[in-house]
């Protein structure tokens, strides 16, 4: 491994700690609910799950789980509901669920990721991470994407590296 990797992977590291430096744009993950799997999408703070009980509540075990795990980088889904046993069970739901993270599977997405001197996108699309840093276009992964690696942990691909010539 040479010295411009390891040094990546530490700085990965550093980011990976400070998980406001990332803020979702788009997603599409798949949840394994207790007896379906369902689908949730993030567009520019708009949250959907296809399961019923988001239907009438505009929130859900779902998203909760992905509002646990992904914190600031994501805006908290407007609620319309009451806080009743149905509720407080969807809650109980998510913490759960978050916990198990290989019930979570980003298919896709794209985030804007604070670097230490400028701001980066890093893509991902069922395995195929993309990065507009200099360092992802000439080795195929980077400190961006490894610390969304460590973010994501159990829910994407590993992003595979392209050796440095002999």
């Amino acid at each position: 491994m040479d010295s411009s990797m390891i040094g990546k992977i530490e700085k990965a590291m550093f980011y990976a700690h400070e998980p406001e430096r990332i803020r979702f744009e788009t997603f599409q993950a798949t949840v394994q609910g207790d007896h379906h799997i369902h689908t949730v999408t993030y567009n520019r703070g708009q949250w959907h799950c296809d399961c019923k009980f988001y239907g009438i509540h505009r929130v859900c075990s779902h998203i909760m789980a992905l509002e646990r795990i992904l914190g600031s980088a994501v805006q908290v889904a407007e609620a319309t509901y009451v806080m009743d046993s149905g509720m407080i069970n969807k809650i109980e739901k998510a913490i759960f669920y978050a916990q198990e993270r290989d019930r979570i599977k980003f298919d896709r997405f794209s985030a804007a990721f604070q670097g230490d001197h400028k701001m980066h996108t890093v893509n991902y699309d069922h395995g195929q991470w993309c990065c507009d840093c200099s360092y992802f276009q000439h080795r195929g992964v980077c400190s961006h994407v490894m610390a969304m690696e460590r973010l994501l942990i159990d829910s994407v691909a590993t992003a595979e590296a392209i050796p440095m010539p002999a």
